[in-house]
């Protein structure tokens, strides 16, 4: 049994995506007046109070989700699932992250929207999509679809989708509370990152069987 299964309804979920991303890309690209209120709304709502506790834990978060290291979970993601006989799904998740970082760093430069006003310093590059954002949707998309099936209790298994879900949406508030990205910045960045997750999930299931028979990759589950 594969990782992935054929899905029917994935051209669907990649032509929505797509439509979705592009129309949203278009509009930041054009300064559309409607995305500059969506967002000033957002960030009104977001960073309406800012106590001291909540900046120190929203600068924990967007460390954590730094695309550096969320390069460096990805490889430690890797090593285990290549330790555990998982080697195809191991490169998988790889080539997925560094093959969607590529494309981000695309778009970033087509787009080139500015950062927000008063950004640190430390956010430098353009602004659409976030990479923070990407990245960690990546990860926790592979956590969620090769790790959780592998946990035989169903409410154990809830729970770390539980806290995968609360741990993109904490990295997503992050970024627009702490000023560096806009809200559609964040949007952005996971409707791509959904976006290339079809097409590398469609590549998985075409080319897995084949590395199967590959002679460094025969023994690996797939």
């Amino acid at each position: 049994m594969m990782l992935f299964n054929r899905d029917r309804d994935r051209p669907w979920k990649f032509g929505l995506t797509t439509i979705l991303f592009l129309i949203l890309a278009f509009f930041v690209k054009a300064q559309n007046a409607y995305v500059a209120f969506l967002d000033s709304s957002i960030v009104d709502i977001v960073q309406k109070t800012q106590p001291g506790w909540k900046t120190l834990m929203y600068r924990g978060i967007t460390i954590l989700a730094e695309p550096k290291l969320v390069i460096v979970w990805t490889f430690v993601l890797a090593f285990l699932l290549w330790g555990f006989k998982f080697k195809i799904p191991a490169l998988w998740s790889l080539a997925t992250l560094i093959g969607g970082d590529v494309i981000a760093a695309i778009v970033k430069n087509v787009v080139q929207r500015a950062r927000p006003a008063g950004h640190l310093a430390v956010d430098n590059g353009y602004s659409f999509p976030s990479g923070h954002v990407f990245g960690t949707f990546l990860l926790m998309a592979m956590i969620w679809l090769i790790l959780i099936p592998m946990i035989a209790t169903p409410w154990r298994a809830w729970i770390v989708r539980i806290i995968v879900l609360i741990w993109m949406a904490l990295v997503m508030i992050s970024r627009v509370y702490l000023n560096a990205h806009f809200p559609t910045d964040t949007f952005g960045a996971a409707l791509l990152a959904y976006l290339w997750l079809q097409v590398a999930q469609g590549l998985y299931i075409r080319l897995a069987p084949v590395m199967k028979h590959w002679p460094l990759l025969k023994k690996s589950e797939i």
